[in-house]
């Protein structure tokens, strides 16, 4: 019916919702029947809508306002004119909505208040832009005006598309604007359009959906801004638009987003327009904070896992460059477009280490960009700044950076390592999470770095310290081909529980030893330091093996030494044919000894361990290698082998595998051994391993050698002939 009247629909729809939170109320009142009369004043300027029943019926206005109804209040919200009328028959309620047929302009001057944009007269919280009086939306409402926002009309349980959806389209019927917009974005970053309906196109106008969302977008930001700093709104772009309202969607001071209606002609809007879009507003913010309040969760446990991630993968190497370098490419493209890394060294300024970008063929121009540049001052900054170098830069060199690079401290709590420049990822800039979580990673870098680094430094000090266990070198013993394979368990040693050593004890004379302290890591390895030592010590003042051995025990028992220790120290005296040995086996394994047919045997018996108890009574077994016989020495690494609950040496499995071994040299020998200890076991070492193979040389081999050193002396001597003959023949072209 209204319709037909000629209302137009955003009036119609007032007025039906007014009239219908009446009806409802006088209905829930029980005030009986209920007349509703609809009708137009004067020359169709003002309808009047009466709402009425029997005397006696208490009206809307003197009861609180239910929770679910509002009644009179949605009808203060809506009309120009209401009110109560009692008779002694009836009792009726009443509102009049003005027309849009007495003219827009007038209307909206009437609505604020008798104020004219033409005329300068405009009221708080609005301000004149090119003719069109522009209202921000922030001004609180009237005094007296219901502080409780109004439920709008659209049914619960929309999602969260279909409520924006809802919103715009219900934001320019009722403030019949040309077009409506719903922007989100919290304090930072941009407003982007979530949903908008209706544009109109004049001359000059853009022509298209995303060119029109730009320039909304870039409106709404000017707005924003201004709101945020609490400053009348600015003068906005051109877009084809005079009118312009918006209203901020805030939750807890923090803005989430903006509604904004747009109209072609000037004086469009007016306070009751403000109004409807701040309800609208209000009835979007729950909608946008728990969207906001969900995308942060999910943000938050994404960040933190791949944080998490991130941690792990950088602890997981203990190499420094490669920290450097991983920590770049967890960097891009997940929170920037490209990085550089700087590494601080003490007393000299950072260096550049390591450059990444998302765009691997950018890689060498982004370098010879930073080459021109200022190395980050780094110092004693510990927050995230945007790169003063960046304006110092030539315009090529600055556009292979991009227009915003921040400078990120690498930063434990406690030390400072280093500088990473962070280029932006594109579109938007960094926001505040992005920087967040930039500083979070850094300080994961940097830590795995100095943890890098100290491992580094430690494991060279080992490193140092127990090369110093075991001989630099070993000297040459005449007539015997020998050769040592030393395997220490645990990761980057270089020493542990088992030692060995060969030296020169006398002319014509060496000593060799094999050991193995009970255990292994540092405290075998301290025992190793004192067993080798001493022993090179007590044969240089004239003790035998059996006597070194016992003075051994003694050193230890009075050092206290809490390990036991085995030992095989022994004498080798080569003569021509062959090579003579006395050995004491103190609880070792005793050798093996492998003659040319294959036969194996084992050499010596063993008695007590070493440090057990005083006064053992070594004493020393003698045998004699004859040429082309081999004696192989080793440590329980070796035959404590396990795979599948049985040892290497299960059923003289050793002894099995040095059968094998014929004709070949110590070195061969040794090391098809390692090879069969290593592919025995189901994984890495967890015993130190020592294989010592000593190898009669035979007489063929022997005077092999003699041959070729005579030869090469020949060889030698020849040369030196022809060297004097070019000589005199040089002289004499000079003369």
């Amino acid at each position: 019916m209204l319709l037909e009247w000629g209302l137009p629909p955003a009036d119609a729809h007032e007025a039906l919702l007014a009239a219908d939170e009446l009806v409802a109320d006088a209905v829930l009142r029980k005030a009986g029947d209920v007349e509703l009369t609809c009708r137009l004043d004067g020359a169709g300027e003002r309808l009047r809508v009466e709402v009425g029943g029997p005397a006696g019926a208490r009206p809307a206005a003197s009861e609180p306002a239910s929770s679910e109804r509002l009644g009179l209040r949605l009808t203060h919200t809506l009309a120009e004119q209401w009110g109560v009328t009692y008779t002694r028959e009836s009792t009726t309620a009443w509102f009049e909505l003005v027309l849009p047929n007495v003219g827009r302009s007038q209307a909206s001057s009437e609505r604020l208040g008798g104020a004219d944009a033409s005329s300068g007269d405009v009221p708080e919280g609005a301000r004149v832009l090119d003719g069109a009086l522009v209202l921000d939306g922030v001004r609180e409402p009237s005094p007296g005006f219901p502080p409780a926002p109004m439920p709008l009309p659209w049914p619960s349980g929309l999602s969260t598309e279909a409520m924006f959806d809802q919103v715009v389209q219900w934001t320019r019927a009722i403030t019949q604007a040309d077009a409506a917009y719903v922007l989100v974005g919290a304090a930072g970053e941009d407003l982007r359009v979530r949903s908008s309906t209706g544009f109109a196109q004049p001359a000059g106008s853009p022509d298209e959906t995303d060119e029109a969302d730009a320039w909304i977008e870039q409106a709404a930001r000017l707005l924003a801004e201004a709101q945020d700093d609490g400053r009348e709104p600015p003068r906005l772009p051109d877009g084809g638009c005079l009118s312009v309202i918006s209203a901020p969607i805030r939750r807890d001071g923090e803005r989430l987003g903006m509604v904004v209606a747009v109209a072609v002609p000037a004086d469009r809007f007016g306070t009751l327009d403000v109004t409807r879009l701040r309800f609208a507003a209000d009835a979007l913010t729950p909608v946008v904070a728990d969207e906001r309040r969900a995308r942060a969760h999910r943000d938050y446990r994404t960040w933190i896992g791949f944080l998490a991630e991130a941690g792990e993968l950088l602890a997981g190497t203990l190499d420094a460059n490669l920290v450097v370098a991983l920590g770049a490419q967890l960097i891009v493209p997940r929170i920037g477009g490209w990085c550089a890394v700087y590494l601080d060294a003490p007393g000299e300024s950072g260096e550049l280490a390591h450059v990444w970008h998302a765009d691997e063929q950018r890689i060498g121009a982004l370098r010879a960009a930073l080459g021109m540049a200022d190395v980050p001052s780094g110092g004693p900054a510990r927050r995230v700044r945007a790169w003063p170098g960046l304006d110092r830069l030539p315009v090529p060199a600055r556009l292979s950076c991009g227009p915003e690079v921040l400078e990120v401290p690498l930063a434990t709590r406690d030390q400072r390592v280093g500088t990473v420049l962070l280029g932006g990822p594109g579109a938007g800039g960094f926001h505040s999470d992005l920087v967040q979580l930039a500083e979070d990673l850094c300080a994961r870098i940097a830590a795995a770095l100095l943890t890098a680094r100290s491992y580094t430094e430690q494991a060279a000090a080992s490193l140092t310290l127990q090369r110093g266990l075991l001989p630099s070198r070993l000297p040459p013993i005449p007539g015997l081909d020998y050769d040592i394979v030393y395997a220490p368990a645990g990761q980057d040693a270089a020493a542990g529980g088992d030692f060995y050593d060969v030296f020169s004890a006398a002319p014509g004379r060496w000593r060799f030893t094999l050991g193995d302290v009970c255990g292994t890591g540092p405290e075998a390895a301290t025992v190793t330091g004192l067993a080798r030592h001493t022993l090179r010590a007590l044969c240089r003042e004239g003790h035998d093996p059996a006597s070194a051995l016992e003075r051994l025990n003694e050193a230890m028992l009075d050092d206290g030494v809490e390990r036991l220790l085995t030992a095989m120290h022994g004498e080798l005296r080569p003569d021509g044919r062959g090579v003579a040995l006395s050995v004491v086996l103190a609880g070792h394994i005793p050798p093996l000894l492998l003659r040319p047919d294959g036969a194996v045997r084992t050499v010596g018996e063993s008695q007590i361990l070493l440090g057990a108890m005083r006064s053992p009574g070594y004493e020393a077994e003698t045998a004699r290698l004859a040429p082309g016989e081999l004696l192989l020495c080793v440590t329980d690494g070796v035959t404590e082998r396990r795979r599948d609950g049985l040892l290497l040496d299960d059923g003289d499995g050793l002894a099995e595998l040095l059968s094998t071994c014929t004709g070949l040299t110590a070195r061969a020998v040794t090391r098809r051994l390692h090879t069969a200890v290593r592919q025995w076991g189901d994984g890495p070492l967890d015993d130190d391993v020592a294989i010592f193979a000593l190898r009669a040389i035979p007489l063929a081999d022997l005077n092999m050698d003699a041959d070729m050193d005579a030869d090469m002396d020949a060889d030698m001597n020849l040369n030196t002939d022809l060297n004097t003959d070019l000589n005199m023949d040089a002289e004499k072209r000079e003369g």
